[in-house]
């Protein structure tokens, strides 16, 4: 593949990358705060499986999945069980 033609994809890529994770970030903030007010008013605050970590879980995983930057980093994400 030339060269301009592997820049274009590696910063279309980027873009969408970029575009998705807006999007998860407009949609898990005020999720991870209803599910914090719902852990706050049901008691389950203590409970290691508590709605607001289970979206902060899923939160990082989606994270991790996207890799926006792709190659240009190497940072790896290991989840505990």
């Amino acid at each position: 593949m030339p060269a301009s033609r592997s820049l274009v994809s590696e910063v279309v890529t980027y873009n969408v990358r970029v575009w998705l994770a807006g999007l998860a970030a407009a949609v898990l903030v005020p999720l991870s705060l209803v599910a914090l007010v719902v852990d706050l008013v049901t008691g389950g605050k203590d409970d290691p499986d508590a709605l607001a970590r289970r979206v902060l879980q899923a939160s990082a995983r989606l994270e991790a999945s996207l890799d926006v930057h792709g190659a240009l980093t190497d940072v790896r994400v290991a989840e505990t069980a």
